[in-house]
């Protein structure tokens, strides 16, 4: 049998990748992490300012832009920028790392794209790319003075060189005719933005290197709104210096190498933006921290293998740093947010030992977070123990509450929307065990329109639990004096209501 292979007897075609597999790269990504891709790229061109911009008229949400004030691209850079998985040397303090986070970031959140850049003194450069682009790999080229032209118009900046990259037909937007409705999606945006930027490139931001801002341009006044800074949210900014920790742990790999593990534990009951990210209860977001470049790319919520998330372990985080002679270890996919680690680090970081001729091991910090855990429980106020809240009150509300105490042996209770006479604000009821709130009175106070979902009013149901919460150990009838409370209760809360929101006019059954 012949095995050798006959040149000649072979010819090559074209094999286009089918459209749904562009359409899949990016798929991890949402609006924060995409952003966070393309400040990367900012960050790599030696940018000292980067501007986040969402464009708009009126109501409609046209846009949004990342500006930066780098070195810019030349022609065969740009081209080489639009390319998919075009990889090319990166140098050991750059963050790119696939060749495609310019293009799956931006097509993962828009329908199509556009990048502006010039050099200092040089031609600048324009390109589009669109959801066709699987189809012959095409892009649209501006014409140097127009992308010029374009440069120069940027407000707020000056770009004697740098590079715009603007999204257009946004994916993830509200579609309103509201400016309310509207200030609150980008209120919530802006946060979600600020707060994830903050954290994911808070070295960067605490050593001054960079400056990240957010506006909005009005494109009929032609004029934009006073920037917000983003600030650096250091996510071990809290943590306890006692017990020897933060502690140290040292990985041998397999080739040699080594890296270390900088262990953390934070006090119990601990209430602050560095803890609790985004929003969330601070012990969710226990785990591993890994850092490459300065840059934050995983923030907790695993243990690398290592253990199971799980309530004993909340109060600790680990910190790693990458480099060029451990990174090879972990795989990351090109969204950059879920990183995987081989067998062999795992292996190594479960016998990682701190330094020294007595050395302790990495279980001894499991452990150690355990015991914090315990003696936390421990000395609580067992006498405040509630009722436990069930439906109604978000899972970061409940969270808070059962880390602060214990709750009661008696059946949960739930806050709920209905329909009341306008002279209540709420109605309890103790054998179905609910608090039924106003949902007119809701809208009023909130400003919202339509249907109200069981994650709105927070604030409002979790005051009015902890008014009624009470009433709910006990187990026989409420008796008269009871109920007269409650009917007082919705007297003082229905005029101080009236006093702030004023009277509307309501039929005896509450409808407008």
């Amino acid at each position: 049998m012949r095995y050798e292979l006959d040149e000649h007897q072979w010819s090559t075609e074209t094999v286009l990748p089918d459209p749904s597999a562009i359409a899949a790269i990016g798929m991890h990504h949402n609006l924060t992490s995409a952003l966070a891709d393309i400040v990367d790229n900012s960050i790599d061109a030696e940018a000292s300012q980067i501007r986040i911009r969402f464009v708009q008229r009126g109501t409609a949400i046209l846009g949004i832009q990342i500006i930066d004030n780098g070195r810019g691209l030349t022609a065969e850079d740009i081209k080489r920028a639009m390319t998919f998985g075009a990889r090319r040397d990166y140098g050991s303090e750059e963050l790119g790392h696939f060749g495609l986070g310019l293009k799956t970031a931006s097509l993962s959140q828009a329908t199509s794209f556009e990048v502006y850049s010039r050099q200092k003194w040089g031609p600048a450069v324009g390109r589009r790319m669109d959801q066709t682009v699987s189809r012959d790999f095409s892009v649209g080229v501006m014409a140097e003075g127009a992308a010029n032209e374009r440069l120069d118009r940027v407000a707020g900046m000056d770009l004697t060189s740098g590079t715009i990259v603007e999204w257009r037909g946004l994916k993830d937007v509200i579609h309103t005719t509201e400016q309310s409705d509207l200030t609150e999606w980008r209120s919530a945006k802006l946060r979600a933005i600020r707060e994830h930027l903050g954290v994911t490139f808070h070295r960067h931001l605490h050593q001054g290197d960079i400056q990240i801002e957010i506006d909005t341009f009005d494109v009929d006044r032609d004029r934009a709104l006073p920037p917000t800074r983003v600030d650096p949210i250091d996510p071990f900014e809290d943590s306890l210096e006692r017990d020897g920790y933060p502690r140290n742990f040292v990985v041998d790999l397999p080739d040699g190498a080594s890296c270390t593990l900088e262990a953390h534990v934070f006090p119990p009951r601990l209430n602050s933006p560095a803890f609790d990210l985004g929003g969330e209860p601070g012990e969710v977001r226990q785990g591993v921290y890994l850092y490459r470049r300065g840059r934050l790319l995983s923030g907790g919520q695993n243990w690398a293998g290592l253990r199971l998330p799980k309530k004993e372990l909340g109060l600790g985080r680990i910190k790693i740093d990458l480099d060029a002679a451990n990174e090879h270890y972990i795989t990351l996919n090109p969204e950059k947010v879920m990183p995987v680690y081989s067998a062999d680090f795992t292996t190594a970081m479960a016998r990682a030992h701190t330094p020294g001729p007595s050395p302790t091991f990495l279980d001894s910090y499991f452990a150690h977070l355990q015991s914090v855990h315990k003696d936390a429980k421990k000395t609580k106020r067992q006498e405040i123990r509630l009722v436990e809240p069930a439906l109604g009150l978000n899972p970061s509300v409940v969270s808070r509450l059962d880390g602060l105490q214990d709750f009661s042996d008696f059946d949960p209770i739930d806050l709920r929307f209905v329909t009341l006479p306008s002279s209540e604000l709420f109605r309890a009821d103790r054998s179905a065990r609910r608090v039924d709130v106003n949902v007119e009175h809701v809208r009023r106070i909130y400003g919202s329109e339509g249907r109200l979902s069981n994650r709105d009013g927070q604030l409002l149901k979790t005051f009015l639990y902890f008014l009624l919460e009470s009433d709910f150990k006990v187990e026989q009838r409420w008796n008269p004096l009871r109920e007269e409370r409650h009917r007082i209760l919705n007297e003082v809360l229905m005029v101080a209501f009236t006093e702030d929101f004023g009277q509307q006019n309501y039929d005896e059954n509450g409808s407008r």
